[in-house]
């Protein structure tokens, strides 16, 4: 019988904090899970049902590194359908007020609300609303936005092509000598052992892409989809940054690696990430936050991959003396 025994450590390096991050961090999902606005979600037989795990594995994330979150549907948020964003970006105590808000991609893209004029900042996992697309929820961080899409395994590849390495967010990174770092895991050997046929799939990941020519000029593309170096992946657009349809950026906008490609999918794409992936996440957060960066410290693991059904395979920075 094999065994699969896991070594996790966790190195903290030292954080200044000059940003208002004592808050709400909001995230949406979407609105076909709730009963009360539709059905579809709830009676599709292959799941995942009234409930979208990457959604919630994020602010499980947030939650264990100390932040407070409220899962919202993107329809009450959106005041181009009805919604209401006041409340929950400035509720009654504005103790609880919104300090970032993050559109995951669980939604229908039309259903996402528009979100960078609030003052607050966005990361943004749902492709259609990164560029200039003719839909209320657009960005405007990139100037092409009809070349956005969310690319899913397989094919896809599992790394992401490093541009910016020095910047706070991805300073100290282990990188692999490519230049890349790998943000989505192998699958679990049992992962989707139990799934009925036809069913979707329990290991799945989405890049959230787009044509990396179209970047406004105030945006500054992080990462490539290591795949297809003409896909960016990641990028930031900080306060004062030129958008692409000629204004300049009021918040920090951040086009977030992982799209949870709501419409018909597991939806539980950010349950693929590595662990160095789930550290870019939460260094991606304090940077939209506004906390000063310490350059990551860790153990320089690059790649751990399973090798057959009892080894694993580890790679890492340096030596081994």
């Amino acid at each position: 019988m094999a065994t699969i025994v896991a070594l996790a450590i966790t190195i903290a390096s030292p954080l200044k904090t000059t940003g208002a991050t004592n808050g709400m961090i909001l995230i949406s999902t979407r609105k076909s899970q709730d009963l009360s606005i539709n059905t579809t979600d709830a009676l599709d037989q292959k799941g995942p049902g009234q409930a979208s795990q990457g959604d919630v594995a994020m602010a499980e994330l947030l939650g264990d590194n100390g932040y407070s979150s409220r899962i919202v549907l993107d329809a009450s948020l959106n005041s181009n359908i009805g919604g209401d964003p006041e409340p929950y970006l400035h509720p009654t105590d504005a103790t609880f007020n919104a300090t970032l808000v993050i559109l995951s991609g669980s939604s229908g893209s039309a259903d996402v609300p528009q979100m960078a004029d609030k003052g607050i900042p966005v990361m943004i996992g749902e492709h259609s609303c990164i560029g200039d697309r003719a839909i209320f929820c657009s960005c405007f961080m990139y100037t092409n936005g009809a070349t956005s899409g969310n690319i899913v395994n397989p094919g896809a590849g599992q790394y992401m092509k490093v541009l910016a390495s020095n910047h706070p967010i991805l300073q100290g990174i282990p990188l692999d000598p490519q230049g890349r770092v790998k943000i989505f895991r192998d699958p679990y050997p049992e992962e989707n052992a139990h799934v009925p046929t036809g069913g979707k799939p329990n290991y799945e990941y989405s890049w959230t892409a787009i044509d990396a020519v179209g970047a406004a000029k105030g945006t500054t593309v992080l990462g490539l989809l290591d795949s297809n170096t003409n896909k960016a992946v990641f990028a930031v657009n900080d306060v004062g940054g030129l958008l692409g349809n000629g204004t300049t950026n009021s918040v920090r906008l951040i086009h977030w690696i992982v799209n949870e490609d709501g419409s018909g999918g597991s939806r539980r794409m950010f349950n693929a990430l590595t662990e160095i992936g789930r550290v870019i996440f939460v260094r991606t957060v304090k940077w939209a936050l506004g906390d000063t960066l310490q350059p990551y410290q860790g153990l320089g693991i690059i790649d751990v991959s399973q090798v057959g059904n009892a080894s694993v395979k580890l790679s890492w920075q340096g030596s081994a003396r």
